[in-house]
């Protein structure tokens, strides 16, 4: 009995401590002025972490009035809502949690601002989940960040460009004789081609391996039993499980099938990594360390040559290393195959769209058969355009956390008068969740913000050749700005191009749904346009990024020209 008491005793000190805190933080909080709503649970912490997929579909039913603040919580939210609720509560919010409070803000002038100032505004504990195989430059910050900065932006040079244009069109080419020789031209799961192309890419322009369209990394290699595609999807949509994987050790394999596969993946893809890295130094022993144009040879030579330079020298370990290969293949593989994923779906709904890219296609590649990177990327603007506004509407990163030094004086909007800026103050322990999905979704950056209108990204001039690629708006930032841009952002954006045009210049992409697979004919055009468009909008975030819930049911019919 007496330790019965005690057990309701300390959990009743407990419940008193957490609503006293939660009391403190809400009065500090009204303190800014902002509009403020509640949530029961930290959203960065571990609890809310793993209950989030079942607490998701219970919160789809309840009210607002009942779960708005956990709703906010849920880092899908903003993409399933666009600019709702910043229109509802303000450009810039509190949510107040017994953990913490959050700022959540779709102010275009507050995200330039906060995205300026890296050192202010670092990055939360949250990004370790990164670090599986080593700290990385996407997840450290201050003189780490800088250091593994220096080291690795350079990987990302003209020369990679060039190699990753020369690939991408390899690669797709490959990858449309596939689909041309489909039965009808029908394709499913295109997502999963469209990985294997950027997968292709990256091994061979980041990596020095190169692979074909068919083979390469859809098969394991010798001494692994998975192959190098299947263990990195395994990985990167299993953060969870894979961590308590690597952290359990040799116990995962009596944690239940998840854990295990997580465990076995994570294994076979970082001994993927520690043979790449052995096979470069051993080519650049061979070769007299003569410089070769990839990240990985980059990687090494700079962290070899510094091993002896001293305490202050710019060098990597080698799980650092393997902790930025791992970040490439994240940030350069998943992103980019579902940006060219989501591209073609929604080619395939606007046709006239396809004809507007073909006809640039047709003045800049002409009769070209291996287009020059130099020559001929700069000019094909309506391309560029294409993807910018993919990525406008299914950015990979909805939202973005941020942690704030106290007493951080913040730029935003003014409430008052949207035509000026004003500046708030958040007291006490606050973090900053940016909402740029809003930003650019909202009709006061982008006019009929919903529609797919790539031709908004064009000025025209008196000809073809005149049209210029317009500038970004404040507030647009898929490969986020300032300091911390994307070091990969000219990779994607090339192999992008390249994949596109290559398409487009051979065929057309007509919608299509999974009925015509077993044979169905006589298949209504409009009910093709509906499926295809229901696939689109059911997505979300898996593995951290923004990805169609079931890629295996996106069907489209590809017609050569």
């Amino acid at each position: 009995m007496n330790i019965l008491r005690a057990i309701l005793l300390i959990v009743s000190l407990y419940l008193v401590s957490q609503v006293y805190t939660f009391y403190v933080r809400y009065r500090n909080a009204q303190k800014t002025g902002l509009r403020i709503v509640w949530a029961p649970l930290d959203p960065f912490g571990m609890p809310f972490m793993t209950l989030i997929n079942i607490l998701r579909p219970i919160m789809a039913y309840l009210p607002d009035s009942l779960s708005l603040g956990s709703k906010l919580m849920d880092l899908e939210w903003s993409w399933k809502s666009d600019d709702k609720y910043q229109k509802e509560l303000g450009l810039n919010f509190l949510v107040v949690t017994p953990a913490r409070t959050v700022m959540i803000t779709g102010d275009p002038v507050a995200i330039a601002h906060i995205l300026q100032k890296r050192k202010e505004f670092p990055k939360p504990k949250l990004y370790e989940v990164l670090d599986i195989f080593g700290r990385n430059v996407d997840s450290v910050n201050g003189e780490d960040w800088a250091r593994q900065r220096k080291i690795t932006a350079p990987c990302f040079n003209e020369k990679v460009s060039s190699l990753v244009w020369d690939e991408s069109l390899r690669q797709s080419r490959q990858m449309v004789s596939s689909w041309l020789s489909a039965p009808n031209g029908i394709v499913s799961n295109m997502t999963d081609d469209t990985r294997i192309v950027a997968l292709h890419v990256l091994t061979s322009a980041g990596l020095g391996i190169s692979h074909d369209f068919s083979q390469g990394a859809r098969k394991p290699t010798e001494g692994h039993t998975m192959s190098h595609r299947d263990s990195l999807m395994m990985v990167l949509h299993n953060f969870i499980p894979v961590i308590f994987a690597k952290k359990m050790g040799k116990m995962a394999q009596f944690l239940g099938p998840t854990i295990r596969k997580a465990g076995i993946a994570a294994k076979e893809f970082e001994q993927y990594m520690d043979e790449m890295i052995a096979h470069e130094r051993e080519s650049m022993q061979k070769s007299g360390d003569v410089s070769k144009p990839n990240l990985i040879s980059t990687l090494i030579r700079t962290s070899d040559q510094s091993k002896d330079g001293g305490p202050n020298a710019l060098k990597l370990s080698d799980d650092e290393i393997k902790g930025n290969l791992f970040i490439f293949n994240f940030a350069g593989h998943d992103t980019t195959a579902n940006t060219l994923a989501y591209a073609f779906a929604n080619m395939a709904l606007h046709p006239e769209v396809q004809e507007w890219v073909a006809e640039e296609l047709a003045e800049v590649l002409r009769d070209e058969e291996q287009p020059v990177y130099e020559d001929v990327y700069p000019r094909l603007k309506r391309a560029q355009a294409v993807m910018y506004e993919t990525i406008r509407l299914y950015g990979p990163a909805p939202m973005m956390p941020r942690d704030i030094l106290p007493n951080t004086p913040i730029q935003i909007t003014n409430p008052e008068d949207s035509s000026k800026e004003a500046t708030i103050v958040l007291p006490e322990v606050f973090s900053v969740s940016l909402n740029p999905h809003a930003a650019q979704t909202s009709s006061s950056v982008f006019p009929s913000p919903k529609s797919f209108m790539p031709g908004r990204w064009i000025k025209p001039g008196a000809s073809l050749n005149d049209e210029t690629l317009l500038p970004a708006p404040l507030g647009y930032t898929p490969w986020s700005h300032g300091p911390r841009i994307c070091p990969g952002m000219k990779f994607s954006q090339v192999e992008f191009t390249a994949v596109l045009s290559t398409v487009l210049r051979t065929c057309r992409i007509e919608p299509s749904m999974k009925a015509n697979l077993y044979g169905a004919k006589g298949m209504d055009t409009e009910l093709c346009k509906k499926e295809v468009r229901a696939l689109i909008r059911d997505s979300g975030l898996h593995g951290g990024t923004l990805c169609m819930r079931n890629p295996a049911d996106l069907c489209l019919r590809i017609v050569k020209r």
